[in-house]
């Protein structure tokens, strides 16, 4: 039986949800920045973590500066 990534326990086949490769329970596939739940193929990915597409990922890992104007222009740390 496969291990959710997040809490590490077993995942049964009612409760999966199968993103980046892995299988994890619905709950358990959370933005790593924000913790929003996410669904499969709606997120991006960086270093094995899921992010939200908007705001967490653009603004972490996507251009800095020039065109993002607005609330969106500063830096999360």
């Amino acid at each position: 039986m496969p291990k959710c990534p997040n809490c590490g326990k077993e995942v049964y086949f009612a409760e999966r949800v199968t993103s980046m490769g892995k299988d994890w329970h619905r709950a358990c596939l959370k933005c790593a920045k924000c913790g929003k739940t996410l669904s499969a193929g709606s997120h991006s990915e960086h270093e094995g973590k899921p992010y939200c597409n908007h705001p967490c990922y653009s603004a972490m890992f996507g251009p800095k500066g020039f065109g993002r104007g607005g609330a969106e222009s500063h830096t999360f740390k």
